[in-house]
């Protein structure tokens, strides 16, 4: 393979005008290796293609040989030359004057008209690489235009990304304000209630007030003799801490049990002389399940003032063992570990 054999004035033309050697062989190649014009509208077309700077390559010539030599042939032609020279000698004569007269007014048309054509060829390319230079600068700008844009998107995007996030932190704040207002509230009712229902208790049982304004004398009940109460309040606390604890993973289960035995302790202090109120059947389904299985319930009780009965399997608690100011300070311990939510959590 090898290169094509192009006309080196109108490659050098290309070269000077900037384009590289290999591009505008391969223009004069596929344009014909006609004009300059050719191979600059080829250029022009092409100049996008992947192959445009490779060399096109042409198979060589190869020579056949025929029946008479080269220098045979070539004699031959010479011969029949001078043969018609001497023939017609003036003939000859004149028409090479007139051939080469004909041949300089051509030369000299053809160079003006092909200046002009270069001129215009020159003129066409300058035209059509200050559009492109026109169409990149357009393209730049726009691509500049977008890039400004989406930084503006982006920039008002998260700016509404943290307006929201402020406003729900904000609500969050005031939600979680309200709430604790809303439980303080509460306990605060809680509170003032388990007051009253211990005001109230103490004034049934004829107990002195925890803060009396003035000593005001008590009745005592006549059937019914108070006694010091052989367990302190703090040996209840204690209990019931301890029963908090043993199932802290549970708070279901110990609000049940609080709840129960904050009612036996009710009901005896509203009603002592009942029998009823002071047994209790160990085996009962109820009170088996939410205190009789839970360590430290049936310990209270006996605390408070039950006996507990292995033979008959009952708690019982004696009618002259009810001691009402021990009742009482156990209903107190029980409200107390019902209404305080850390109650037996930070104990030693």
């Amino acid at each position: 393979m090898a290169t094509p054999q192009l006309d080196k004035r109108i490659l050098s033309e290309l070269e000077l005008m900037g384009f590289p050697t290999a591009r505008s062989i391969r223009a004069l190649h596929f344009s014909g290796n006609s004009s300059l014009e050719s191979a600059i509208n080829w250029l022009l077309e092409h100049e996008n293609d992947p192959d445009i700077d490779q060399l096109p390559l042409i198979p060589r010539e190869i020579n056949i040989e025929c029946g008479d030599t080269p220098n045979e042939a070539r004699n031959d032609i010479q011969g029949m030359r001078a043969d018609a020279q001497e023939s017609k000698p003036e003939e000859s004569t004149a028409a090479g004057r007139q051939k080469e007269t004909s041949q300089v007014e051509r030369e000299l048309n053809a160079d003006q008209n092909e200046d002009e054509v270069r001129r215009r060829i020159i003129e066409l390319f300058k035209s059509k690489q200050d559009g492109q230079e026109r169409e990149r600068g357009r393209i730049q700008n726009q691509l500049q235009e977008d890039k400004r844009e989406r930084i503006r998107a982006a920039k008002d995007l998260m700016e509404a990304k943290r307006t929201l996030e402020e406003n729900q932190r904000k609500r969050v704040m005031e939600s979680r304000k309200a709430d604790q207002e809303e439980e303080k509230r509460a306990r605060e009712r809680i509170r003032k209630r388990i007051e009253d229902d211990k005001a109230e208790r103490r004034r049934r049982l004829g107990l002195p007030m925890e803060n009396p304004v003035a000593s005001v004398p008590t009745l005592t009940p006549t059937k019914i003799k108070p006694v010091e109460p052989a367990v302190s309040p703090e040996q209840l606390r204690d209990c019931l801490r301890n029963l908090k604890k043993n199932y802290k993973d549970d708070t279901t289960k110990v609000t049940r049990a609080f709840q129960i035995l904050l009612k036996i302790i009710a009901n005896i202090v509203k009603n002592p002389e009942e029998e009823k109120f002071r047994r209790i059947r160990l085996n009962n389904p109820v009170f088996k399940e939410r205190v009789g299985n839970l360590q430290g319930g049936v310990e209270f009780l006996e605390l408070c003032g039950f006996m507990k009965l292995a033979i008959s399997g009952y708690l019982v608690m004696p009618r002259d063992n009810i001691n009402l100011a021990l009742l009482n300070a156990a209903g107190v311990e029980v409200a107390s570990a019902m209404e305080n939510p850390y109650f037996g959590l930070l104990s030693k």
